[in-house]
């Protein structure tokens, strides 16, 4: 009637409820949306000065975390482009904040320059940043209203984001 089931197959099933809990965790104790995350400074890639994130308090940021060697990555620039084509005229700031993991910033330099990238380029070198918003996989997007607080963190780009964007232009104005 019932069947046996082995240890080895309950110590899988253990592992995977355990680790799908602390994924889950993971994300809920970042930065997420109705949060205010951490400022942060970090250098433009190529250059000598640094960005803040208290620096575009007031305006909308849409801010990625990324690497160059990463496919999903490199697949969702022609969007991210496009979002700025169409929203850094209306005050919109775009932040990517490359990852100091398998990529130097001559790296990441050669290929923002390849991709012709329109927006600011920051160099996270020792991952710091990306571990204190709690970035595990990327590329991760964050979109911030203009109290500085989180509306949108999702591991890509989805139609949300652009709804989003206009909803603050609208009460900006």
């Amino acid at each position: 009637m019932f069947e046996r089931i082995s240890f080895n197959k309950v110590v899988s099933v253990a592992v995977l409820a355990f680790l799908f809990m602390v994924s889950s965790l993971a994300v809920e104790t970042g930065y997420g949306v109705g949060k205010q995350p951490p400022d942060f400074k970090l250098k433009v890639v190529g250059g000598n000065n640094t960005v803040s994130l208290a620096q575009f308090r007031g305006k909308p940021v849409v801010l990625v975390y990324w690497a160059g060697w990463c496919g999903p990555c490199r697949k969702e620039i022609p969007a991210l482009k496009e979002l700025y084509s169409k929203y850094s005229s209306k005050g919109v700031q775009f932040v990517s904040v490359a990852i100091g993991y398998r990529q130097t910033e001559e790296d990441v330099a050669k290929f923002s320059a390849a991709q012709q990238l329109p927006y600011t380029v920051l160099w996270d070198k020792d991952n710091k940043v990306s571990e204190e918003w709690s970035v595990r996989s990327i590329p991760t997007n964050f979109v911030i209203d203009l109290d500085g607080v989180i509306r949108y963190r999702s591991f890509g780009i989805s139609p949300e984001v652009e709804t989003l964007l206009q909803s603050m232009i609208k009460s900006e104005n």
